[in-house]
C-alpha cells in the first residue's frame, strides 16, 4: 500500500503514514482505506486487545465493534471505508481474508485468494511476475489514473509503497518504492501543520 493521508475535505497531503498494522502474535495483518479517524481507532482497538486468537476469532466481533465505532463517529456516508483482515487460520490451516466495508454495514465478507486493486488498473499478468517489481507498477499506474480524476473523487496515492508478505505464519514488511511525488507531498504536509 501506498503511505499518503490526503484530507477528506480538500484532497491534500495530510500526513504519510503506513495504512496497514501488523498483529505478530496472531500473525494477522490489517489494512484500511477510506475514513482516518476509524481505521486508527480500529488499529488502536486491537492494540487493546489481549488473546484475541486468530483472524477467525477477530472475524467474529469486527462486524459489531465497527458498526458501533460507525454510528458513535457519525457522517460516515461521506467518504466510504473498508478493514481489510488477512491472516492465517488455525481451524482451516492456511492464510485467508476478511473485508468490512461502511457500504456494507461493516458486514463480513470472505475474500477469495485474487488481486485486489483500488482504483481500478489494468493489470498484465504473466507466467513469470516478480513481487515487489509487479505491485510497484500497479500502484504506480494506480497514482497515475488517480491524478486523472476530478479532485473530488481522488484517493490520493502517494509517499511510498510498503509490501508486506505473509507466510511460514509470520509477516515481512519493507519500503519498496518512493514515488517522484514524495518531496512535494511532504512540503505541503509540513506548510500544512504550519498553517492549521
Amino acid at each position: 500500500m501506498d503511505t499518503l493521508v490526503v484530507g477528506a475535505d480538500d484532497r491534500l497531503p495530510v500526513v504519510f503514514q503506513r495504512k496497514f498494522l501488523p498483529v505478530p502474535a496472531t500473525n494477522l495483518l490489517v489494512a484500511g482505506t477510506g475514513r482516518a479517524d476509524l481505521i486508527n481507532g480500529w488499529f488502536n482497538y486491537l492494540h487493546s486487545l489481549h488473546g484475541i486468537g486468530d483472524v477467525d476469532d477477530l472475524n467474529a466481533i469486527a462486524p459489531a465493534v465497527l458498526k458501533a465505532s460507525a454510528e458513535t463517529a457519525g457522517h460516515i456516508d461521506s467518504i466510504t471505508t473498508t478493514l481489510y483482515h488477512f491472516g492465517f487460520s488455525k481451524s482451516r490451516w492456511c492464510y485467508v481474508g476478511y473485508a468490512y466495508r461502511s457500504v456494507s454495514d461493516f458486514n463480513s465478507e470472505s475474500l477469495p485468494y485474487a488481486l485486489g486493486l483500488k482504483p481500478q488498473v489494468p493489470v498484465q499478468a504473466n507466467e513469470n511476475i516478480q513481487f515487489p517489481d509487479f505491485l510497484v507498477d500497479i500502484v504506480v499506474r494506480q497514482q497515475a489514473y488517480d491524478r486523472m480524476l476530478p479532485i473530488k473523487q481522488q484517493l490520493g496515492i502517494g509517499g511510498e509503497i510498503e509490501f508486506a508478505v505473509m507466510s511460514n505464519q509470520t509477516t515481512r514488511i519493507e519500503t519498496v518504492h518512493r514515488f517522484p511525488s514524495y518531496e512535494s507531498e511532504k512540503q505541503h504536509i509540513k506548510y500544512r501543520a504550519v498553517t492549521h
